[in-house]
């Protein structure tokens, strides 16, 4: 046991002064563990709390809502800016970025001597690799490596009970007011449909996140709704009832079935953690038989 340790201690001093590339394609080395970290985006906040690292942020954005204790630390940008000296006055060792983050403000940062690691995560699959990279960098390999493993198991499961399943139903995430917008190839909205078993007809638009009309709708017939906006039970029966009376949306198998759902748009939309959640949720809701142990 104790020559097992020291070689845990002679690996991980190896370890750091090790480069880490990350998806804007900078390599990012940092000579010893980071103590002071902000974070730009709410995912990145959630996933450094679930690597055990969140009493060392020191900053994050006006988003940041989850867990309930990021929003005691110091809100020092929104998602698409920053302010270079709020960050700069708390003296982070470490700022983790992501996709849509302000590219200059992020220059800057580097500029000022602030290493800074982004992350553009839009898949399930990129979200466990990313958690081993960003673990390698800040010398949380070991509690990355357990969250990547219970993410693998998590998604086996969903992926057993879809394979048991030989429907795929046609499924569309949007907001249903005007105009109406859904979720493209290439998101990770699109990403947690299929693996949940369904199609997303979202996919026939161009665009990540493209805008709609009812006739474009009608053609995809959606059997499946999954509504952004509609937290409240109370709501979505309102919304279901103003759908079935609205010319045109009652030709939807979803409206006409009443399969509109509701999932957190907060578990959606962030490649977190919590979109495991969304996958497990929405593989349920989709595939509501469940495979035989």
């Amino acid at each position: 046991m104790k020559q097992c340790w020291w070689l845990g201690l002679l690996w991980a001093a190896m370890a750091w002064g090790q480069p880490v590339v990350d998806d804007l394609g900078v390599a990012v080395e940092l000579k010893q563990p980071p103590s002071r970290l902000v974070s730009l985006a709410p995912s990145n906040t959630e996933l450094l709390y679930a690597l055990g690292l969140g009493d060392l942020l020191v900053g994050v954005t006006d988003y940041c809502n989850y867990p309930p204790k990021a929003q005691q630390v110091a809100k020092l940008a929104s998602y698409s800016s920053l302010s270079l000296e709020k960050i700069v006055a708390v003296r982070p060792d470490l700022v983790l970025a992501a996709r849509g983050n302000d590219l200059e403000g992020i220059a800057g940062l580097r500029a000022a001597g602030i290493p800074v690691f982004s992350l553009d995560i839009q898949s399930v699959e990129g979200l466990i690799e990313s958690t081993g990279r960003l673990g390698q960098l800040v010398g949380a390999g070991a509690a990355a490596g357990r969250l990547q493993q219970e993410w693998r198991a998590r998604l086996a499961r969903v992926r057993a009970r879809v394979d048991s399943s030989q429907v795929r139903p046609r499924v569309m995430w949007g907001f249903f007011g005007e105009p109406v917008y859904t979720a493209g190839a290439g998101t990770l909205i699109d990403d947690l449909i299929n693996l949940a078993g369904g199609v997303n007809v979202g996919r026939q638009a161009t665009g990540a996140w493209p805008q709609v009309n009812l006739e474009t709708l009608i053609s995809w017939a959606p059997e499946v709704l999954l509504a952004g906006e509609m937290a409240d039970i109370h709501a979505r029966e309102k919304e279901l009832a103003r759908l079935l009376s609205t010319p045109g949306w009652q030709q939807l198998p979803a409206v006409a079935q009443g399969r509109i759902y509701h999932l957190d748009p907060d578990w959606l939309t962030r490649p977190g953690p919590r979109a495991l959640l969304a996958l497990e949720q929405l593989a349920e809701l989709l595939h509501p038989v469940a495979v035989p142990h």
